[in-house]
């Protein structure tokens, strides 16, 4: 099979064993915030951030960066990384009607160069609020996504996370890749693990490089 062939039967059987789509119930602002919020931390810490942040704003976002440092400290401190965390967030909100507005008209392209124009936004947190919060074909790319590819050896190993997703955004819509995008990290979290990945529990192993070379390095001993 050549790599989009692949790609597909990878998604079928990931929606096989993932069937119910995740589907965040954010506002576009609140998107924003929580993807901001859950770099380098779990999404259940990003998730307790951002209700800790919606009860001091009173549930308006946009008035967190009138609120002391202090509070706002405080509140995302499970966080980590809050120093970093709360300059980008200040930056995100601050000007979030205009920023959102444009969002919604620009191509994916656009919108990842806007997002990524301000502190402590990168290429992938660009994709994750444009496809979540505005649905854009992008296809963001985490620890447990980029993990699941490289094993699997869809891609070369001389790829970087910004070549793999601009291929995906290329070849499919914003619908699949969204959809591809997190039963990917489903299966890296339950299955696909950093350590102790449980291989013989995958139903991707007979398209997988990485158990391929397993199998064969335990036949040679």
């Amino acid at each position: 099979m050549g790599r989009i062939e692949v790609i597909k039967e990878v998604y079928r059987r990931l929606k096989e064993i993932f069937p119910i789509p995740y589907r965040p119930n954010r506002t576009p602002v609140e998107q924003a915030v929580f993807t901001v919020l859950s770099q380098n931390t779990t999404d259940r810490n990003a998730e307790k951030c951002l209700n800790n942040l919606k009860k001091v704003t009173g549930g308006n976002l946009l008035k967190l960066a009138e609120l002391p440092e202090s509070t706002l400290i405080s509140a995302i401190r499970p966080c980590g990384m809050f120093s970093q965390k709360l300059k980008g967030l200040k930056a995100l909100v601050s000007n979030w009607p205009k920023i959102e507005e444009r969002l919604r008209k620009l191509p994916p392209e656009e919108g990842i160069e806007l997002l990524t124009s301000l502190p402590f936004v990168g290429s992938k947190t660009a994709r994750v609020i444009l496809t979540f919060a505005f649905e854009k074909n992008t296809f963001p790319i985490d620890t447990h996504c980029y993990r699941v590819l490289k094993r699997l050896g869809i891609f070369p190993e001389s790829w970087d996370k910004d070549r793999i997703s601009e291929f995906m955004e290329k070849h499919f819509d914003g619908e699949f890749n969204r959809v591809f995008h997190y039963n990917l990290i489903r299966l890296g979290r339950t299955i696909c693990k950093a350590r102790k990945p449980e291989c013989e529990k995958c139903p991707l192993k007979d398209l997988c490089g990485y158990y391929r070379e397993k199998k064969e390095t335990k036949e040679e001993k």
